[in-house]
């Protein structure tokens, strides 16, 4: 059994390489996803692999190796036809009779064959150019037609769908990994691939279709509107979402401090100013802002600009031992929101320096900010090394320009918090709101529960 390799940049592409080369029969064997190593270990995109063979009883193939070749047949007399007076007392059969007339022209013969499936319209027969007038048909040069010429193009192209979809069911059901492993009804596999388009981690969507599946009888796994609310529920119990700022006051009798730490670019700074000109303008709370990114160029007038467009005090805190005289000037206030310097995942003496800040100022509640835009190694990464200064939030920026949003569910697991925000533009104090799981989970599984 010859085995062949095929990888692409998607399953979709992958599957339509085996059909081509090996046929809608095609036995799928194995198949692995992961990601090619770009410049520097940088820029890697997604690959799938798949290991195919063609099927144990293929159908005839063309034994041409272009599928571009027309198939002819080997001359042969036809019925009736007559040999040479030679021939025919050698073996015993008619003599030749008259030729017929120049005008009087054989009627073609059709060969029937499924092996050509190209779509090139059969060759014209060729004709004696030379002499004039009308030529004879060659007898042992007949074209054989194009099936797909035959039929209809319509027909075709769902011919084609239906060969995909049985070859990413037989993809499904025999490579299975724990919680999937058995047969699959048609509308909890269909949930299942969408999960897999929307890069949900193997596992978690391996997790989600088990417990949907052992939750529902037979008669439910075939309602593919149960299937589906049932989905939504198990995604939306992975993300759980918290209370937003401001809903408990704290009991320590301090300003309810909030910090928001995460690495650089992710639009912590943009976050803060939402917050607090959300807190004063929409909830009438009285707000002080503090600000650790003295790094980054323009970072302070950045805030400050928001600051006084909104009416708020602004301190700047250059070391950890400036941060508690900060915050005890903003005693009277109700809230106090900390925009810290951007660190790298990978420096862990920047990340030990952020741990003295968070330390001094002892906030209520300490918000892991990232953004849905950057790729799932680099979000699981960032989780890993932010968690050890234990947030207890987690915001997700930028989600109106992402694209795949299932990696979230492998962070928000990885991390281990609930989701207070999601932000989805750069207006203030607008495009943001607090984190809904049910319209996450609606967003991840089928494109609905944009944010607004």
């Amino acid at each position: 059994m010859a085995l062949k390799v095929y990888r692409a940049r998607s399953m979709q592409d992958a599957l339509a390489e085996v059909k081509r080369d090996l046929g809608p029969e095609a036995m799928i064997l194995n198949t692995r996803s992961y990601r090619s190593r770009g410049l520097l270990g940088l820029g890697g995109r997604p690959i799938v692999e798949i290991t195919a063979t063609a099927d144990a009883n293929p159908r005839t193939r063309p034994a041409a190796p272009t599928d571009r070749a027309t198939v002819r047949a080997e001359p042969k007399p036809l019925a009736g036809a007559a040999l040479p007076p030679a021939a025919a007392k050698a073996y015993g059969m008619p003599r030749a009779q008259p030729a017929p007339s120049r005008s009087a022209r054989p009627e073609p013969v059709a060969v029937a064959s499924d092996a050509v499936l190209n779509d090139d319209p059969p060759p014209m027969p060729s004709r004696d150019a030379g002499l004039g007038g009308p030529a004879a048909e060659p007898l042992g040069s007949i074209a054989v037609p194009s099936v797909r010429a035959a039929g209809s193009r319509a027909a075709v192209v769902e011919d084609d769908l239906k060969s995909i979809k049985r070859m990413v069911s037989q993809l499904m059901q025999t490579s299975a990994r724990s919680a999937a492993g058995g047969a699959l009804s048609d509308p909890l596999f269909e949930q299942h691939l969408r999960l897999q388009e929307n890069a949900v981690a193997a596992e978690i969507a391996d997790e989600i279709v088990g417990r949907v599946r052992d939750e529902l009888s037979p008669p439910e796994l075939a309602d593919e509107a149960v299937v589906r609310e049932t989905m939504l529920r198990e995604i939306a119990a992975i993300m759980p979402a918290a209370d937003p700022v401001g809903t408990r006051q704290p009991i320590d009798g301090r300003p309810h401090t909030v910090a928001l730490i995460g690495p650089t670019g992710v639009g912590k700074t943009t976050t803060v100013a939402k917050l607090a000109a959300r807190a004063k303008l929409r909830r009438g709370r009285s707000v002080g802002l503090i600000t650790t990114d003295t790094y980054r160029i323009a970072a302070v007038e950045q805030l400050r600009t928001y600051a006084e467009i909104i009416g708020l005090p602004l301190k700047v805190v250059g070391s950890a031992s400036e941060m508690r005289p900060a915050i005890e000037t903003l005693e009277g206030l109700d809230e106090i929101y900390i925009d810290t310097a951007g660190r790298s995942q990978h420096d862990a003496e920047r990340l030990t320096e952020l741990r003295t800040f968070l330390d001094e100022a002892d906030p209520h509640e300490t918000h892991l900010v990232l953004s849905s835009v950057a790729s799932e190694s680099v979000l699981l990464r960032a989780a890993d090394n932010f968690g050890r200064l234990r947030p207890n939030r987690i915001i997700f920026t930028k989600l109106d320009e992402a694209v795949e949003t299932g990696v979230l569910l492998g962070v928000i697991r990885r991390v281990g918090v609930a989701i207070s925000y999601v932000t989805n533009g750069q207006e203030v104090p607008d495009h943001i709101e607090p984190g809904n799981a049910d319209r996450l989970a609606r967003r991840i599984l089928g494109g609905e529960g944009k944010p607004r």
